[in-house]
């Protein structure tokens, strides 16, 4: 620097003893620090330094989509002014990819050195990938259901019941070639091993390729699984017939006046040896009138939790009498009955 400064000034005698321009001052000032900007910019020490330099997509259709993984940043040695060098971290530069004209199927971009804008001043060395492939394919819209995926055993004289999902489907837009062959998304499995309950409302997240889970993100899914108590068929014979009739002084008669049922009885009461278990049997005539009917027996079971699956046989016949005549009472012991005591 110093001697910078001695040059200048002895130029600056030199113009002194010359008849310049009245600015000869100014120019010299100007020659000054034309000669510092040289001194900083081209005589300060180069260095090497390897950058990191982002892939921008522009101008994507938005009927088209990405769909391979690629290396989203460039790795660019770069070499040049020690300070400029520095100062490139704190700017935004970007390798630019422009899209606009994209069609579906597979683009190979080189990443030449005139592809990335750096300042004036600093050379690319090298650039590392070489090149950049994207696969272009169609954007397609679909709506998936989503199946959870179950697994595991539930507690002896337990089954699985009912499997839902919350949302039950899944809008999503992905490649056509990522979806051709996708009827459904299923969940990450759900383990009902020695369960005797259900489940509400377990969020599970889904199992997808990475393609899919990249556009769909972070989806948790609510699951309800239930688990019910298992039914054991038994049949039960002989249960005697009751009936109800709403006439006063009426004889009937059932045929048969017995029933066999089939029923489903929870399995802690299948295999229990000592569970009270009854049913009655009713067929309800009303206010019927004499006469000869085939009406419907119901069954109530008792415990109420029993499913009655059959009734053999499921209708009896029945024949209601005539109301019988209402015998006087004897007012007197000692007076014997007349004939219009009689009934």
């Amino acid at each position: 620097m110093e001697k910078l400064v001695r040059e200048a000034l002895r130029k600056y005698r030199w113009f002194s003893s010359q008849r310049w321009a009245t600015d000869w001052g100014f120019k010299v000032l100007s020659l000054i620090f034309a000669l510092m900007m040289w001194y900083f910019v081209v005589g300060e020490d180069k260095v090497d330094m390897t950058v990191y330099v982002p892939i921008e997509i522009t101008n994507l259709p938005q009927s088209l989509i990405i769909s391979n993984q690629f290396k989203k940043q460039l790795e660019v040695t770069i070499s040049g002014p020690r300070g400029l060098v520095r100062s490139i971290t704190n700017q935004h530069i970007t390798r630019s990819i422009d899209l606009s004209k994209a069609q579906p199927g597979t683009q190979v971009f080189q990443n030449k050195p005139e592809s990335i804008s750096f300042p004036r001043g600093i050379t690319i060395q090298r650039v590392q990938p070489a090149n950049i492939t994207l696969t272009i394919d169609k954007l397609l819209e679909k709506d998936l259901p989503i199946k959870p995926m179950i697994v595991g055993i539930p507690a002896e004289g337990f089954d699985i019941g009912a499997v839902t999902a919350k949302p039950a489907t899944l809008s999503l837009k992905a490649p056509a070639e990522a979806l051709k062959d996708t009827l459904f998304l299923t969940t990450q499995p759900i383990d009902v091993s020695g369960l005797n309950s259900s489940l509400n409302n377990r969020q599970v997240a889904l199992d997808v390729s990475p393609e899919i889970a990249e556009l769909i993100g972070e989806s948790l899914i609510s699951v309800n699984v239930a688990i019910r108590e298992r039914y054991i068929p038994r049949e039960f014979f002989d249960i005697p017939v009751e009936f109800t009739h709403a006439a006063e002084r009426t004889t009937y008669r059932l045929s048969p006046g017995t029933v066999s049922i089939k029923a489903e009885l929870p399995y802690h009461l299948a295999q229990s040896q000592s569970a009270p278990i009854s049913f009655t049997a009713t067929v309800e005539a009303g206010a019927r009138p004499p006469g000869r009917y085939n009406l419907p027996v119901s069954v109530e079971p008792q415990p109420a939790d029993i499913h009655i699956v059959e009734v053999i046989p499921p209708r009896v016949n029945i024949r209601i009498g005539r109301p019988g005549p209402v015998l006087k009472r004897l007012l007197y012991p000692d007076r014997q009955t007349s004939a219009e005591d009689r009934p």
